[in-house]
């Protein structure tokens, strides 16, 4: 993916965020911050952050709303189309990603 093919994507997922129960909310901030980091890349500053994301991904740290964002992370940077509850604009964001992936 693309810096120019995350704008729409990013004005997809800010809205969703916004209206989205906390643990959702955590969930898109962290797929967000993962397509960032796929895209831009992982400072040295940030791979410790990055690596401990991963490892919560799975869950384990305690807190659920870590463990949210350490999901949506994961998915972000992995690529992964976002987990689909049944907030009905999120359905817009399958398609999109599919098509850039």
């Amino acid at each position: 993916m693309d810096k120019k093919l995350c704008k729409p994507l990013f004005s997809i997922i800010d809205p969703i965020n916004d209206s989205s129960d906390p643990l959702r909310a955590e969930y898109f901030r962290g797929y967000h911050r993962g397509i960032e980091a796929q895209v831009f890349g992982i400072s040295d500053e940030w791979i410790e952050d990055h690596c401990m994301l991963v490892d919560y991904s799975i869950g384990g740290s305690g807190d659920s709303y870590i463990d949210s964002y350490a999901r949506g992370y994961h998915d972000g940077f992995v690529g992964m189309a976002p987990e689909s509850p049944s907030i009905s604009s999120e359905s817009s964001i399958s398609p999109l990603i599919a098509s850039i992936g």
